[in-house]
């Protein structure tokens, strides 16, 4: 926060938090990195909300600050997510009805055909 000075707690949680993601590679470094101070950021900003001090403007603003932030860590989280699982999804059917003169698959069923062996 502007003048609010360095805080060696904060840094070293950041720097714990980075070495706790180990990036591979300097794009996941640098979203890591963005992602530890978009996190401190927003920690400032719900320290200083959490005091109710200040006018009802104040405090709204620095709600949407904070909620603006935490979104942004949400986006950031998911982009790190993508960029190591190659933005694949995996589904996953826990139940299914298979009617009468109706056929189901059984397997691990991919659709680029590499799923090995299914069964009908």
């Amino acid at each position: 926060m502007p003048g609010s000075g360095i805080s060696e707690i904060a840094v070293n949680a950041s720097l714990a938090f980075i070495e706790g993601a180990k990036p591979q590679g300097e794009v996941e470094c640098a979203l890591v990195m963005q992602m530890a101070c978009t996190h401190t950021a927003a920690m400032a900003v719900l320290n200083r909300l959490g005091g109710g001090h200040g006018t009802d403007r104040s405090v709204a603003a620095m709600a949407s600050a904070a909620a603006r932030l935490m979104r942004a860590y949400a986006t950031q989280v998911e982009t790190l997510r993508r960029l190591r699982n190659g933005g694949s999804q995996v589904v996953r059917v826990e139940h299914v009805h298979v009617n009468e003169g109706g056929q189901a698959l059984i397997g691990n069923v991919r659709k680029d055909g590499s799923g090995g062996e299914s069964e009908k």
